[in-house]
Formats: structure tokens, sequence, C-alpha cells
């Protein structure tokens, strides 16, 4: 059980915390050796994202290279707007649920482990974690088909993991996103925004999204679709590939869960396959200069996430369930994206022709699997 422990010290407002601050977080879970360690030795490597602060800390190797605790560790304070898109605020797990997703998916053998989860004085949350020899995935590493089975296995365990977190229906979520894209549908800001950024979003904006994501809902319905815990973030940063992995483990580890509620399994698969061709955080283009994924190479991921899901769960599911699965699923995934962007753009003003290119390629592939499927029938 992941339970939250008082830590006395004060986050400064720039969110860079002292090393004395960092060697009493620390020791605080780590007991034995890290509350001896001298702060000042500390090597402290921030990486401050866009609604959290993640540091690695490292301490010296204390003499004779021998130590019963980690040299090293990932330290994760939450931001107030960390993973709270508020239509989806009722969805997503609140801080203690999330540190206990971590928990339980880290003392299943398949990600990182968690030492400890804290609150500190002014009500900011965190955690301590496990050090991740590894490195962020990309989009060639799922044309390798051992790492590309590796990451079907790792979903398909993570959507059947067990956990203490209560199993909510899908319905409140389709109900949410598709108020909200009924909300942006023919919204003439959105369309003066892209246009005033020198992209042309109109078609985007009036297209019916609503009755359209209704019908693949109830596609899926129809052909048995499962439900998971899904990551719905499944873009390919949020996959680590071990630098040097233990014979036998698995290469890959999945990491943030700040949205992670029940959903049909089809939403991530189809999600991975979709986002090997978007680099969201590129300041030079937000679509990947990359082949997409190939049906063989989707089809060989639906097999081995059915190996995984079926040993999780003792069902009988096939390949073919799954990729039919991830074909509907894709488009929930598109419009995850697409109500995403929606809404930061109307909320700030945003008018990056980089973004709103990748909205248009969002809505081409939505448009494209949504005639391949003979949906308009």
């Amino acid at each position: 059980m992941a339970t939250c422990a008082s830590i006395p010290v004060t986050i400064p407002k720039d969110g860079s915390l002292t090393k004395a601050m960092i060697k009493d977080i620390v020791g605080t879970f780590l007991t034995k050796e890290w509350p001896a360690v001298d702060p000042e030795t500390l090597v402290v490597t921030y990486n401050t994202g866009y609604a959290n602060t993640n540091c690695i800390v490292e301490r010296p190797k204390p003499k004779g290279d021998t130590h019963s605790e980690p040299l090293k560790v990932f330290l994760k304070i939450h931001g107030e707007l960390d993973g709270e898109i508020e239509v989806f605020k009722h969805l997503v797990p609140n801080k203690q649920e999330e540190a206990q997703l971590c928990y339980d998916y880290g003392q299943s053998g398949l990600g990182a482990k968690v030492y400890g989860f804290f609150q500190t004085q002014d009500g900011a949350f965190g955690r301590v974690d496990e050090f991740l020899d590894a490195r962020n995935l990309q989009p060639e590493d799922v044309e390798d088909a051992d790492i590309r089975a590796d990451v079907a296995r790792a979903h398909a365990a993570f959507h059947a993991m067990a956990t203490q977190r209560e199993k909510n229906p899908v319905q409140p979520y389709y109900d949410a996103v598709t108020r909200e894209l009924a909300r942006y549908h023919k919204m003439d800001k959105l369309k003066r925004l892209a246009n005033e950024g020198g992209v042309n979003m109109d078609e985007l904006v009036d297209y019916d999204f609503v009755s359209r994501i209704g019908r693949v809902t109830d596609r899926l319905e129809s052909i048995g679709g499962k439900k998971g815990w899904c990551i719905h973030d499944v873009q390919l940063m949020n996959v680590m590939v071990k630098n040097r992995p233990k014979q036998g483990e698995s290469k890959v580890i999945l990491i943030d869960f700040e949205f992670v509620f029940q959903n049909y399994r089809g939403f991530d698969v189809g999600g991975h396959f979709l986002q090997k061709m978007f680099q969201w955080f590129d300041e030079e283009n937000k679509i990947a200069n990359c082949r997409p994924y190939t049906e063989e190479e989707k089809r060989h991921f639906c097999e081995e996430y059915a190996k995984q899901w079926n040993e999780t769960t003792g069902d009988s599911d096939t390949g073919e369930q799954v990729f039919m699965e991830s074909e509907l699923g894709v488009m929930l995934a598109i419009t995850f994206e697409i109500h995403n962007m929606l809404c930061f753009m109307d909320q700030d003003d945003d008018k990056d022709p980089l973004s709103t290119l990748g909205l248009n390629k969002l809505f081409g592939e939505f448009v494209s699997q949504y005639k391949k499927l003979g949906l308009e029938s």
C-alpha cells in the first residue's frame, strides 16, 4: 500500500529544492544510508516539464563500493495542473491513487519501484521512485520485433493489472469528451486562430465527431471489446527502453499514469500505433519523419498482446480480436488528442501552426480510418 508520508519542507516557488531538502525527502524512505549522506555531495539533475518537476538524484559511491541502498533515485514533484484537464478531473486518479497505481505496477516486477509517496507542508505531492537506466522509445524501436513484443506485453499486463482502484464504467468519459467536442463544433474562434497562424482548419472544426464516436463505441460493444486500465497518454516518450536489461526480463517499462482510468483496451493499442507518427514536444515539427506501423507489425503486436492478456486474465482472446478492437480504438484515441488540443487552443488562444498542422494530420487519420471500416453505412 502506498501510504503518504508528511515531509516538513516547503517547495520554493521556482520548484528548485535545496540539496538538504532532497536528502531529507529521500532519507525518509531509504533510511539506512541516505540520511547520513552529506547533501552537498549530491548530484541533482532537473527536468522541469509542462506540469511537474522531475529530477535524478545521485549520491557518491561509498568507500569500498558496498551499499545496500540505491545510489540514484528519481524524485517527482507534482505540479498543480499535473494530469488535470478540467472535464476529465472526475475520471483521472488523484495523487494518492496515482501513487498506488505506480506502487502496484512496481510490485508486479514490471515497473519502477516506488520507494515512497509524500506531501510537503505547503500541500505539494511527490514520489521517490527507482531510477531507471533507460531511454525514451523511438519510432525505429518498434520496427524491432523483440522490442515491439515487449511493448505489447507491457500494455497488456498494465491493462489487466490488479489494483485497489475501483473499476468505473467507461461511459462517463465518452459523455464528457463528446459534450466538449460538441461545444467546439463549428466554433468560429478556433477557425480564426488557425487561420491567423497560417493554417486552415475549418473542415476539422465543422466535422461531426460526436455522432461518429457513438458509432465507433457501438461497434466496439458489438464485437465484445474488452476494457482495462488504459493509460491514454501513450506517446512514445512514455515508454522507456532499458539500456542494460537483464536476460529474460522485459526491455521496456511504462511510465506516467496521470490519465489512467477504465476504457476500451483498443484505445491504448490503437493509440500506440498512431503515436508513432507524432512527436508532440518537438519544436520544429509535430509530425514524425518516419513510416507508420505496417499492418504486419500491428498484427504481431496484437498477437503478443493477446498472449499476455490471456496469461494475466485466463481469457482466450486472439490476436485478431485485439487487432479489430485497435482498428476502432485508434479513432477514440484520435478524438482524445483532438479534444485536448482544441481545449488548449481555446483556453490559451494558441495559433501555433505546428500544432494546427498536427491537428489536421490527426483529422485526416480519423476520416481515413472511419471510411476504411465502413462506419458511414
